[in-house]
């Protein structure tokens, strides 16, 4: 394709095309490359993180999550308006160039689209630029008349300019490009095909004088081009720097989930550390940083989070903007005017920008991470703010009591270890065994603390060990020598307590031979398959019976009565952050006689009780209802009068919210164990 008018050989006011399109290029790039430069600054200033194992895995998620962008159609319409723009800007990057390569060259074209290749990629980019102009209307039409609550900020000033200024940038992008091939086809471009945009344009151009058509071409070239450089400084200014850092942040992204990063990634021994957690900026890692400056601000982890939807002080999105707009104060792009803030004097991030209730609001339920399209991890951060605020003293009384309990005790109730088996003596009709040193048992049934001393959460400790019993399976528990999992105490930031009991449960476990640990709680499940050393063999009791029960070892046979109706409820540490989805669901099918419905927001999409972790320990005043209440509300809204779950706390919590709901006599809660064996 070749163009009557060549800007590589045009003057404009006695100054030669090639040496503007040189001034636009040098400039324009030496300015993007001087602002890049000074987000790296920050980066380096943070603190390391290794992310560049299992790089087949990672490529491989990159073509699928980056590319394919998977995640988007999460929220479909939108979700497919993102990936027509995606794919836009991936098309027209050879137009790009090419454009470019006119300024400086006259009849420029890149070598591999010559001939039939060249006109099927202007015919395919046409077209796109017909999507993508779509696509940049309906969004922004969706925002300014839809308006979605998940763009809006509850406590601060959205940035709805940016997103309005960037998809009016990007149409204007598309409607020059339309100019000028509209305008060259008529200046005298031979077309043997259809181009539906630019042929279009030239039917509105149609009857324009020749010098006309000439400036409107010009115009239309330098103007793009121009906007382009200004598009491409702009985004690392703003909300948009995803686009630049997008697909190295998916590429980077968290491998295992359910884990909680290390205090230090380059220091093993936590005494070495002169303190723990985040205080400033330059405590995350420089991989949250990334996170920060990839954020959307879609809405879709806050419309996920469930503090935020029952009214806690928590909107991830705006969590991370806020700390985003404090690192960009603290290190500003025109240093030359203004110098970084010293570290010395930069304020806490904790008061200034982020309130203490925010950060002990979040369940560390991963809904907002399960649902970002970009995975910008939150779960990591809470917790080493958290860290920080234990640190220095600034907990609820609430949390150092139960701290302190379960420093002195090994559990949050402040029971004696040697009470810890007393649930097992009524157990009449099954011996459990409590494991010493030197003992062998198939299974090493970790009970945890409260299935040890909640009288309400031993009934399915009680369930489990009569399933154990049953299917003939040799198995055994710690009893005295057995602490607290811990994982509370990590999740609330309190590494080192959290150390001192697993190096108690693991010096008790080397004692004892065993094929698998076997658990009550998700939780427990969790804490002892991710974060304890060692790769333990862990799994929890639904993945533990199933091939049991489809093997006939355990057969239910005693049918339910038929006038209840159940619905199975995802714990978030079983489901989201263990991908243990289809195990329970067996289950309960397997019962005679069930009649089960599926809520609206289950599997990964899965509304978090508000039991779990440290919400059993301290409530947030402001929240307009309980988590455990609304979730209750999607399962009566099903048509199911009984919720099943497989977790204890969120057994606990369901309990408490069927009472302050007023649905006691309407729905039930039951642990999916205690079902199960009822039918035995």
């Amino acid at each position: 394709m070749y163009y009557k008018v060549q800007p590589a050989l045009e003057h404009y006011l006695g100054i030669p095309g090639l040496f503007m399109t040189l001034s636009i290029l040098i400039g324009g790039l030496g300015i993007f490359f001087y602002i890049m430069y000074r987000r790296y600054l920050l980066l380096r200033s943070a603190k390391p993180d290794p992310r560049f194992d299992s790089l087949w895995r990672r490529f491989s998620d990159l073509i699928i999550y980056g590319i394919f962008q998977k995640r988007q159609p999460r929220y479909l319409w939108i979700g497919i308006l993102h990936i027509m723009i995606f794919w836009g800007f991936v098309v027209l990057a050879l137009r790009t160039i090419t454009l470019y390569g006119l300024g400086l060259k006259a009849e420029f074209f890149l070598p591999f689209l010559g001939g039939s290749l060249g006109e099927f990629y202007h015919l395919f980019k046409d077209i796109f630029e017909i999507i993508v102009l779509f696509a940049c209307i309906a969004a922004i039409l969706r925002r300014a008349i839809g308006r979605p609550a998940r763009y809006e900020f509850k406590h601060g000033k959205a940035h709805k300019s940016h997103a309005y200024l960037v998809l009016g940038l990007i149409s204007f992008l598309m409607v020059t490009d339309i100019a000028l091939d509209g305008s060259g086809i008529i200046l005298g471009e031979e077309r043997a095909y259809w181009l539906p945009a630019a042929h279009t344009a030239s039917y509105l151009f149609n009857g324009l004088a020749q010098d006309t058509l000439r400036t409107v071409y010009q115009w239309s070239y330098w103007l793009h081009i121009l906007t382009i450089m200004f598009f491409l400084n702009y985004l690392p200014l703003a909300k948009h720097f995803h686009i630049i850092t997008a697909i190295p942040n998916v590429f980077l992204r968290k491998l295992k989930k359910g884990s909680i990063k290390p205090p230090r990634w380059d220091v093993e021994n936590i005494e070495e550390l002169d303190s723990l957690g985040v205080d400033k900026i330059e405590d995350f890692t420089w991989k949250h940083i990334l996170d920060f400056y990839t954020c959307t601000e879609c809405g879709r982890c806050s419309d996920n989070c469930p503090a935020n939807t029952v009214g806690r002080p928590l909107s991830p999105m705006e969590l991370t903007i806020k700390i985003r707009d404090n690192a960009y104060q603290n290190h500003p792009i025109l240093s030359l005017t203004r110098k970084s803030t010293p570290q010395d004097q930069k304020t806490s991030l904790i008061g200034p920008v982020l309130e203490p209730d925010e950060i002990w609001s979040c369940t560390t339920c991963g809904a907002c991470e399960e649902e970002c399209p970009v995975f910008i991890e939150y779960i990591d951060k809470m917790i080493d703010l958290r860290r920080h605020m234990v640190e220095s003293a600034m907990i609820p009384k609430d949390f150092q009591d139960t701290l302190v309990r379960f420093e002195k005790t090994g559990n949050p109730f402040g029971k004696p270890p040697s009470k810890r088996a007393d649930w097992v003596k009524e157990l009449d009709e099954v011996s459990v065994k409590i494991l010493e040193e030197g003992d062998k048992a198939d299974v090493l049934y970790f009970v945890d603390s409260y299935a040890s001393f909640d009288p309400q959460i031993q009934r399915i400790a009680a369930a489990i060990v009569r399933g154990l019993d049953k299917a003939g399976i040799t198995f055994g528990i710690l009893g005295p020598r057995e602490s607290d999992s811990a994982h509370q105490v990590r999740r609330l930031g309190e590494e080192g307590l959290f150390q001192f009991l697993v190096e108690g449960n693991m010096e008790a476990l080397k004692t004892c031979s065993f094929q698998q640990i076997v658990t009550t709680d998700p939780h427990a499940f969790n804490t002892l398959k991710n974060d304890y050393p060692g790769n333990l063999f862990v799994r929890h009791y639904t993945e533990f019976f199933l091939p049991l029960i489809e093997s006939g070892r355990l057969k239910p046979v005693k049918p339910l009565d038929t006038g209840s109706i159940y619905t199975y409820h995802d714990p978030c540490y079983l489901g989201r952050h263990n991908s243990i989805y289809e195990a329970p669901r067996k289950i309960l099918a397997s019962i005679p006689g069930i009649q089960i419905v599926e809520m609206e927001r289950a599997r990964d999409r899965s509304f978090c009780c508000g039991g779990g972790d440290i919400n059993l320990w301290y409530d947030i005043e402001t929240e307009e209802m309980r988590m455990g209440e609304k979730r209750l509300a999607m399962a009566h809204e099903a048509g199911a009068t009984v919720i099943v779950t497989a977790c204890p706390f969120c057994l606990l919590n369901f309990d408490d919210a069927i009472k302050t709901s007023g649905l006691e006599g309407e729905m039930e809660v039951i642990d999916l164990m205690e079902l199960f064996i009822s039918t035995l």
